[in-house]
């Protein structure tokens, strides 16, 4: 009887130990596997939503990109000189239409014409200057030596981007303009009438 009890107490406590060392040993594995397995897959889901997408850079880019920017120093018949900046800024204050905008999607101040650019400068009329025209077509803007036509766009008067470009302007006098318009309207009617004289009927009588 004295034998049993001692095989018990020994057989007890090694397969408690063998027991308690398995179940150590296959916690230890079992948590070390999902441990690395879920801060990788964190650290992956982590870079992804720190990247930013290619899209929001290229879009951030675009609309930090200045647009084009002209500009013009007007030079009076007094010597007086007077600077125009005019951007994409400038140009939707001032509600202009403008046929052009570049690749990123700015207006482009040199797409607009001569005419409007005179539009601009009576617009902004100022008193020490000669006296005010009555249209924009009064205006004369001169650049290196010629003259600029009302329907020319400005990218085809060839200023330049980086710089300040001078153009000389003038204006031509009421009295003058007047005589203009005179001239042109006799012109109108005599061509009026030789078109009426050549469509009436020439009959010939035997």
């Amino acid at each position: 009887m004295s034998t049993e009890p001692n095989k018990l107490a020994v057989s007890g406590p090694e397969s408690l130990s063998t027991n308690n060392e398995t179940a150590t040993v296959t916690s230890t594995a079992s948590a070390a596997v999902p441990s690395s397995a879920h801060s990788t897959v964190n650290t992956r889901l982590g870079s992804a939503t720190a990247e930013p997408s290619t899209d929001t850079m290229q879009t951030a880019t675009t609309t930090n990109e200045p647009g084009p920017v002209l500009v013009i120093t007007l030079l009076l018949t007094s010597g007086a000189r007077h600077p125009y900046k005019i951007d994409e800024k400038y140009l939707i204050k001032r509600n202009v239409n403008v046929p052009g905008t570049t690749e990123s999607g700015r207006k482009d101040p040199f797409s607009i014409s001569v005419y409007t650019l005179k539009e601009l400068i009576l617009r902004e009329w100022r008193e020490e200057w000669e006296a005010q025209p009555s249209s924009p077509s009064s205006i004369r803007l001169i650049y290196f030596g010629r003259l600029l036509d009302d329907k020319t766009a400005l990218k085809e008067c060839k200023f330049n981007a980086d710089a300040a470009n001078v153009v000389h302007m003038t204006v031509r006098p009421q009295d003058m303009i007047d005589e203009e318009d005179a001239s042109k309207s006799k012109s109108l009617a005599r061509e009026r009438d030789a078109s009426e004289d050549t469509a009436g009927c020439r009959c010939v009588i035997l």
